[in-house]
């Protein structure tokens, strides 16, 4: 029974004490009755801004944030080193095919429908959204779920048309919605980000459900908004192709030069007679003089050298900065390239790190779209829930060659250890498994241990038993 129905039973016999508890009790229950995604109001109750009053906030602000991505559209338009790391680092990440498997095969049609989708193209569009969330520090997705199978497509939102990134109250570096810029006096859209639905009273308790991903990169816990890998770097990369352009359009002013003659003995008036008749000699004509006269080329002194010296300089900041070697940009000589090539072309540690952002990134659209196949009753959960395993290229050819024949030699340890009874041939599966991860195929070693009896205890052949038997008959005796 509602309040109004049970106040009409109960009309003046209540007091406003209790009229104002019942109202309050009804609001808490409406609330808990909403899904997950669903948990805000206009006044912001169930989230928080870190740009409120009183909010310690690690936010650039809001002219900040828009003037950098302002930059990066234009640096990318201008700027040839900025486009070029860009495209080097995207070369590295993406340098193959992205494979996505899922243990049931209509779960791994379903996300081969999603994939292939020409509105998706995730084999073409992600590379692209992850070179994005480089240059811009983070991607806004609008989704669109069919209300027929739950067929997801996604969509972009330009991040420079996010006005602000809500938060969870309770937990500050998860964000809970965004809200885009309005247009024409209107307010922007507010979309609650892809997130697990916690309230046991929805029938999607346990499912991803929300309106959009955003995915944020290089912000401190307490800041939702991202920032641009290349925040810190764009007046540097700005100033040295400016410098390098001066240096090279001055180098048109070292190719001129000038006649110094020396007349000796003569006057103005003399002098100005002279250069009449004599004009500057053509390339391989003669010209002819006495000791009077004195012929010299000059050209300016620009100290090129010490040009070099700089722009090299700006250089070198500018890949260590970005953590490249500096032979990934034509330079450093063959010393670097050798030590390049003895790194397998990989020294960089962070490239490793990033990739398993795209991962995940990939993992958790995967995962929204299987579990809203379940929701529509495309698939059932354990279908759904299976394991899925989301495969990128390797960063670099060279290293997993190096890779696999690391691998190589610890299969070698792992069998010796296995025959010398050092650990269980179940311990030795998992440790090949782990391994074999390094190379960049995931193995589920309970699936493989399980398909290989490995779980079970090993059965004594017959014939060996016999001979154990006879052997420990006829032990020699001990005197």
């Amino acid at each position: 029974m509602g309040v109004r129905e049970w106040l009409a039973g109960k009309a003046g016999m209540v007091t406003a004490e209790q009229v104002e508890r019942l109202v309050a009790d009804e609001v808490k229950r409406a609330k808990a009755a909403l899904p997950a995604s669903a948990d805000y109001d206009r006044k912001n109750e169930g989230y928080r801004r870190l740009t409120g009053e009183g909010q310690h906030t690690r936010d650039l602000a809001h002219v900040s944030q828009s003037r950098m991505f302002q930059i990066a559209y234009f640096m990318w338009d201008a700027s040839a080193m900025f486009r070029g790391l860009l495209e080097m680092d995207k070369g590295f990440f993406f340098d193959g095919d992205i494979s996505v498997q899922a243990e049931d095969d209509a779960a791994e049609e379903v996300l081969a429908r999603m994939i292939e989708d020409e509105r998706n193209n995730l084999p073409l569009d992600f590379p692209d959204h992850m070179e994005w969330l480089s240059a811009l520090g983070e991607q806004c997705w609008p989704v669109e779920v069919s209300a027929h199978n739950g067929h997801v497509t996604l969509n972009y939102y330009d991040p420079a048309e996010i006005k602000e990134v809500y938060v969870l109250r309770e937990n500050v570096k998860v964000p809970a919605m965004v809200q885009m810029q309005g247009r024409g006096g209107r307010t922007g859209e507010k979309l609650a980000c892809v997130r697990v639905d916690r309230n046991p009273a929805n029938a999607t308790y346990g499912r991803l459900v929300g309106e959009c991903f955003f995915f944020a990169i290089n912000h401190p816990p307490n800041s939702p908004r991202g920032r641009s890998d290349y925040l810190t770097l764009y007046d540097w990369i700005d100033n040295l192709e400016r410098y390098g352009y001066n240096v090279l359009e001055r180098g048109e002013i070292l190719l001129n030069y000038v006649w110094d003659v020396m007349l000796k003995g003569m006057s103005e008036d003399q002098i100005r007679d002279w250069l009449k008749s004599n004009k500057p000699p053509e390339p391989g004509s003669i010209r002819a003089h006495n000791e009077n006269v004195t012929w010299q080329a000059v050209a300016p002194q620009l100290n090129t050298q010490d040009m070099a010296k700089a722009f090299d300089l700006g250089k070198s900041f500018i890949m260590g900065a970005s953590r490249r070697p500096e032979s990934w940009w034509g330079g450093g000589g063959k010393a670097y390239q050798t030590e390049a090539e003895q790194f397998g072309q990989v020294p960089i540690k962070d490239m490793g790190q990033r990739q398993k952002k795209h991962k995940s990134i990939l993992e958790r659209v995967c995962r929204f779209q299987l579990d809203q196949a379940v929701i529509h009753g495309r698939l059932t959960a354990e279908q759904a829930d299976g394991p899925l395993s989301v495969q990128l290229p390797p960063i670099s050819q060279k290293a997993v060659e190096k890779a696999m024949a690391a691998l190589a030699q610890f299969t070698g340890a792992v069998i010796l250890a296995m025959d010398n009874e050092i650990v269980t041939r179940e311990t030795g599966a998992r440790l090949w498994a782990a391994g074999a991860s390094e190379v960049g195929h995931e193995i589920d070693a309970d699936a493989e241990i399980e398909a290989l009896g490995l779980d079970k205890p090993k059965e004594e052949d017959e014939g060996e038993a016999l001979v154990t038997e006879d052997y420990k008959g006829n032990e020699p005796r001990r005197h």
